[in-house]
């Protein structure tokens, strides 16, 4: 597992590939298929697979590993939550937004309910909703996610932060798609 995530950190996706397929399958003949560390160990697989562009494998590995973390966590855990939210961006990845909404609209329920709505995680979901949204051609209502998010973090990091510098370029570059430059 250490040495699959070494060479993922380096770089060498696909070298890493047969160390995190060996950990999985490793942790699952040991520890069983409900056990969290073999939910890890397939989610880091299906990440792996994900950043390699193989997006249909790592969807199916993260239905796996929500179903399992589901049954153990249940539908509020961080854990849960995470993959909820990676499993939306992985239907996004691929053009599936429909498959995708669903996904990130409850990844971003729990974390308001459970965060709040300045919560960096919280944060994270408001955009990545925005960014469906945005991708749907729903403008509107993706801008307004953008500014909740901008206004939030320019009252918790402040104007020169890395992220709300970011949220700052994605409400311009929504508001330039609505043909409102200025």
């Amino acid at each position: 597992s250490r040495l699959g995530r070494l060479l993922q950190d380096q770089g060498k996706l696909f070298e890493a590939e047969p160390f995190r397929r060996e950990a999985y399958a490793a942790c699952r003949d040991s520890l069983g298929e409900r056990h969290e560390d073999t939910l890890d160990a397939l989610a880091s697989l299906a990440g792996l697979l994900k950043v390699q562009g193989k997006r249909a494998e790592a969807e199916a590995l993260y239905l796996q590993v929500l179903a399992g973390q589901r049954e153990i966590f249940g539908d509020r855990h961080k854990t849960t939550l995470a993959t909820i939210s990676n499993l939306g961006s992985a239907f996004q990845d691929q053009g599936k937004l429909d498959e995708a909404e669903p996904f990130l609209r409850e990844s971003l329920a729990a974390r308001r309910e459970m965060l709040g709505n300045v919560h960096k995680e919280t944060l994270v979901s408001i955009s990545k909703m925005g960014l469906l949204l945005k991708d749907k051609g729903r403008l509107l209502e993706a801008e307004a996610l953008y500014r909740e998010a901008l206004t939030a973090r320019r009252a918790t990091l402040g104007d020169r932060h890395p992220s709300t510098l970011v949220s700052m370029s994605t409400l311009g570059g929504c508001l330039r798609d609505q043909g409102k430059p200025d």
